[in-house]
């Protein structure tokens, strides 16, 4: 029963979204943004206040409506399944002399992965914006049908990014209708929005809602990637994926790429869709670089601020992003970023999360010099910093764990930290035996109380404190000496974990 009850709350917190690879490189008969924005239209004005009850959106539907078409899209895939076999019985497979493992060579089954979705037409040549995972990835083929057409086009991937789930396609085609482009960063939550795509083959489906949120990420929907989703309740489904989301003007201010279903697979009035501002930012980004999107790097570990954090950096608010880790030989180390710094401000610009703050430096040109206000016990800084390019990072497998001085043998001894929680010093016997690097300097956590308030802050036997309170500490007496001095409600631990640094705020009064 147990069981069921977990799998049910998974499948009602999953969203239906498939993410595949990136698509080929730009081809050199593309275009450069700069070309194709002159034949972008915008409409960036403020959404327009109509006087007495709207009875009718019939207008501006049939001004969208031609702009919105259906994708298919299909790849040969090979399916595999186990044949039937006399073998499964172990008796005979000792009679006949195989192995325990032994297993009959499996069926390979070539067939067809297909999807359907929409887009959005930009451009009266064929430039079309979607969803990444609507065109899928290498060897997929796609095809557009214009609205109310039986004629099939067949498309090229001009770029698409799926970190931030965008994609570019072609096709040959002249005399098409173009979306007009509003302006996203004037949304409003209660704005009115138009939904438009081809939900479960039925072509040309409008739906209607609101903004029900802005800026929504952490959601998992694009693995890691990029995310700043407006929320709405414009039904969304199946096929939906890079159709329009539009305001009450008509004007193209979303692509609509995921929902969050229901307990039988449908809309519940949950879906998300990307900020048109953001989805023709990579687009430029596409063309301009060679299909590829550049990404500044700073090279640190983020997390939100927490309540108890908040507390331990004696703060009244929570805003801004507080720094888990640093990677060595980034360009965060190099401007002198420490763990525990704080980060307020990015440009001038108030930090108010995590994510927005990475959001923000992903979207900043590598190689340009960027300014942060930080932190750092109690005293506020500005860093400089020369930002890296996160592609190049990519390709050469990304920063390693940071590695302080070799930890030297000492005498093991348990002491109690806090209230449940027992540490004691490392050695290089106890770190092989837990797969710690033994340049990994600090105590070890040697038990947590599960009932502790140490447990509920996610505090774990196994793990090694390397940092309170921002002062390194390389043995349990450095450890007490540091707690018998602090008159404070909340601890911050620097820890040490499978390879990574990581913040828990630990109250303890």
């Amino acid at each position: 029963m147990k069981t069921d009850k977990n799998l049910m709350k998974a499948l009602s917190a999953f969203l239906i979204i498939f993410f595949l690879g990136a698509a080929p490189a730009i081809q050199a008969k593309d275009v450069k943004f700069k070309e194709l924005s002159k034949n972008l239209k915008f409409d960036k004005s403020p959404l327009k206040k109509q006087a007495g009850l709207v009875t009718s959106y019939a207008d501006v539907i049939e001004g969208i409506g031609p702009s919105v078409v259906t994708i298919f899209s299909s790849k040969k895939v090979i399916k595999e399944s186990p044949r039937p076999s006399m073998f499964s019985d172990p008796r005979l497979r000792k009679y006949f002399g195989l192995p325990d493992d032994f297993k009959m060579p499996e069926n390979r089954n070539h067939g067809k992965q297909e999807g359907l979705g929409s887009g959005v037409i930009l451009t009266s040549n064929g430039y079309i914006l979607t969803n990444n995972h609507v065109v899928g990835g290498d060897g997929t083929k796609v095809k557009v049908t214009l609205p109310g057409s039986k004629k099939d086009y067949e498309a090229r991937v001009v770029g698409a990014d799926p970190q931030s789930d965008v994609a570019l396609i072609k096709i040959e085609a002249t005399g098409l209708k173009p979306a007009t482009i509003g302006d996203s960063s004037k949304l409003r939550v209660g704005d009115v929005m138009l939904a438009i795509g081809n939900p479960f083959s039925l072509e040309q489906s409008v739906t209607m809602g609101i903004v029900s949120a802005l800026g929504r990420s952490n959601l998992g929907i694009t693995g890691g990637g990029y995310e700043n989703f407006i929320q709405t309740d414009a039904s969304i489904n199946q096929g939906n994926s890079g159709g329009a989301l539009m305001d009450a003007q008509g004007r193209l201010v979303g692509i609509n790429t995921a929902i969050r279903p229901g307990m039988g697979g449908g809309n519940i009035g949950i879906g998300f869709s990307i900020p048109v501002n953001m989805a023709i930012d990579i687009v430029e980004k596409l063309l301009d670089s060679g299909g590829n999107v550049p990404r500044g790097f700073l090279g640190v570990y983020l997390k939100d601020v927490t309540a108890d954090m908040a507390a331990g950096l004696k703060r009244d608010d929570r805003n801004g992003a507080v720094i888990a880790d640093v990677g060595p030989g980034t360009p965060a180390e190099k401007a002198g970023f420490k763990p525990q710094d704080l980060i307020l401000s990015y440009q001038g610009k108030p930090v108010k999360n995590m994510a927005k703050l990475r959001l923000d430096i992903s979207n900043t040109a590598p190689g340009q010099k960027v300014s942060f206000e930080v932190l750092r016990n109690g005293k506020m800084e500005t860093r400089d910093v020369e930002l890296g390019d996160l592609q190049t990072l990519t390709q050469k497998g990304g920063p390693k764990s940071s590695e302080p001085e070799k930890l030297e043998p000492v005498k093991p001894q348990s002491k109690e930290l806090v209230d449940g929680v027992k540490i004691q010093d490392m050695n290089r016997d106890l770190a092989k035996t837990l797969g710690i690097s033994d340049k990994v300097t600090g105590v070890m956590v040697e038990a947590v109380d599960k009932n502790s308030k140490a447990a509920a802050a996610g505090l774990r036997a196994g793990q090694v404190i390397t940092q309170i309170n921002q002062k390194p500490v390389k043995n349990a007496a450095e450890a007490m000496a540091i707690m018998k001095a602090f008159k404070g409600e909340v601890l911050l631990l620097q820890v040490y974990e499978q390879g990574r640094r990581d913040i828990i705020a630990l109250r303890i009064k």
